[in-house]
């Protein structure tokens, strides 16, 4: 489930988005791989959803590790904002 504000980050590929998942569970991030929203466009079909608290952190991370996203999303409502 996507809560109103929660962020969503989605990937080029399965092995970038799987790439990313390890690396923020080995920093002991938190957040959730989940399928890719229906109204969001995804190459690879899943996504990782975060709380808008932790953006800093996971974006850190990902920085670090050569993994951003292709595209980053928050949600506000039933809708979805690409940041």
């Amino acid at each position: 489930m996507i809560r109103d504000r929660d962020y969503v980050a989605l990937f080029h590929s399965i092995h970038r988005v799987l790439a990313a998942e390890k690396h923020l569970k080995e920093q002991g991030a938190d957040f959730l791989l989940i399928p890719a929203p229906r109204e969001l466009s995804s190459a690879c079909g899943l996504a990782i959803r975060f709380s808008p608290e932790l953006a800093l952190q996971i974006g850190d991370i990902l920085a670090d590790a050569d993994l951003q996203p292709a595209e980053l999303f928050v949600r506000e409502g039933s809708d979805f904002r690409k940041l």
